[in-house]
């Protein structure tokens, strides 16, 4: 594990500049064919020996490959070692199913080193800043923070087991585990997963709830009111028996919509057909009628897939 720490930080901190960034962020643009060195140059504007250094960088850690085509180098993103540092990066989860189960449950501790390595360098950042380095002198962490959160973004995370939940479903089923360590308690009820359905800022979900009226913090109050505050939760969180059903009755709806994929309105659609779980229990309280919800969401979806 120590090695795939070590390893696991190098790759991270090859990504550590904004040249770099952008040089990913170009030839993911690209792929799978990729660039050539001199289309590179033309796009980022910096000499050809920066560019070079760079190059070599990101390729000595296996983020790009490189082969020649006449007189020409081309790059291109490797998604392999993408999908790798992702999958090690993000506690719980596998991208593309390419990381195993084994190696995703280690990710945790190799997570926490490498935090620790991250507060290292903001703290060596900080101390650099207030000696006033020029800031292309420092490790820029702020701004790195910002560029990697939005290279990362465009990468669909898989919970195993969901391979055919869309991003957003899966980031609701995260968020809905969230809300279960926030409240410490050692389950995911269908209570969260309202609750993470609810917290999505886009999509054809939140269009639907913001038309009838349903809204985030009310459903987090009521939620609170109902299970309270527990006293801890575990690494896993295991799924109620109701919300098993509710992704049971998700997939059905999915198959009978036609639908490849199980997205946010499928998972709501098993909520309130389900209709008996602390969710669809909470949405009654607040005053929404579930067969009314059902039906109307049910013209939202056929509308969207004509």
């Amino acid at each position: 594990m120590n090695e795939d720490t070590a390893h696991y930080a190098d790759v991270f901190a090859a990504l550590g500049s904004e040249p770099r960034l952008d040089i990913m962020r170009l030839l993911f643009a690209a792929y799978p064919r990729g660039m050539p060195v001199g289309d590179l140059q033309a796009q980022l504007q910096i000499p050809n020996s920066t560019l070079s250094h760079h190059l070599e960088k990101l390729r000595v850690e296996g983020l790009v490959t490189v082969q020649r085509d006449r007189q020409f180098l081309w790059y291109s993103a490797n998604v392999e070692t993408i999908e790798a540092l992702l999958a090690f990066l993000y506690n719980g989860c596998s991208v593309r199913n390419q990381v195993s189960h084994t190696e995703v449950s280690r990710t945790e501790q190799a997570q926490q080193i490498l935090e620790k390595d991250l507060e290292q360098s903001l703290e060596k950042n900080l101390k650099q800043n207030n000696e006033n380095k020029p800031p292309e002198e420092g490790f820029m962490f702020e701004n790195f923070l910002r560029s990697i959160q939005s290279f990362l973004s465009g990468f669909q995370i898989e919970l195993p087991g969901f391979e055919r939940f869309t991003q957003k479903a899966i980031q609701s089923i995260l968020t809905a585990k969230d809300e279960s360590r926030r409240l410490q308690h050692q389950y995911v009820g269908t209570e969260q997963m309202l609750v993470g359905l609810l917290s999505q800022e886009t999509g054809l979900i939140t269009q639907f709830f913001s038309t009838v009226g349903v809204q985030l913090e009310p459903v987090k109050q009521a939620v609170e009111h109902h299970i309270g505050r527990g006293r801890g939760t575990p690494e896993e969180i295991p799924f109620t028996p109701r919300a098993k059903q509710t992704l049971e009755i998700a997939l059905r709806q999915a198959k009978q919509f036609g639908h490849s994929y199980i997205g946010t309105e499928h998972l709501l659609l098993g909520i309130l057909i389900e209709g008996k779980g602390l969710g669809a229990r909470i949405l009654e309280e607040l005053g929404f009628n579930c067969k009314t919800l059902e039906q109307e969401l049910r013209n939202v979806i056929n509308q969207n897939s004509v």
